[in-house]
């Protein structure tokens, strides 16, 4: 009964208590900080181009949408000691007679723990292709917003929407 597998094993399951009740406490003691980068988002030059379909075998063509955007994103004061790394993301949200709710991510960037938490991107182009699954952008209203998922040490993973976001008409005619 007292032999040494049943010894270790008594060990390593106080070892994993306590470590599962440390963990549990980090968890606690940073619920109630908000995690809310300061960010600054301009909006430069937006086109929409009538391209075609390239990706689904059709013959069909595609609304494509080019945006050219200032992205300064300050987290400094973001980090704590329960967050390992910060999922930054752009989102443009729209909506047609189509589909209700049309979310597209424009861009996105992971920050690590000791990383520089000053992200200041100027004039940047849309890191992912803006596509519509037909011809619905053309003078349609677009909102962008950055949104955030903190990874944490332990606990919850949110993800937060920026409260600051942009409103942006897209062009009632193509441009080539």
């Amino acid at each position: 009964m007292n032999n040494l597998t049943s010894r270790a094993n008594v060990i390593l399951a106080n070892s994993l208590s306590v470590l599962a009740i440390c963990a549990g406490l980090l968890f606690i003691t940073t619920l109630h900080i908000k995690v809310e980068p300061k960010f600054d988002l301009k909006i430069n030059k937006v086109q929409v181009r009538h391209q075609p379909d390239h990706m689904s075998g059709k013959r069909d063509y595609l609304d494509l949408a080019l945006v050219n955007y200032n992205l300064a994103v300050d987290m400094t004061d973001s980090f704590h000691w329960n967050v390992k790394m910060i999922f930054l993301y752009l989102v443009a949200e729209y909506t047609n007679e189509d589909n209700a709710v049309n979310q597209v991510v424009l861009w996105d960037k992971i920050v690590m723990r000791g990383d520089n938490p000053l992200v200041d991107v100027k004039n940047m182009r849309t890191k992912y292709s803006f596509f519509d699954d037909g011809s619905h952008l053309r003078d349609e209203n677009v909102t962008i917003s950055l949104h955030w998922n903190v990874v944490p040490n332990a606990g919850l993973l949110p993800n937060i929407r920026g409260a600051k976001h942009l409103s942006e008409i897209l062009p009632s005619t193509y441009s080539y």
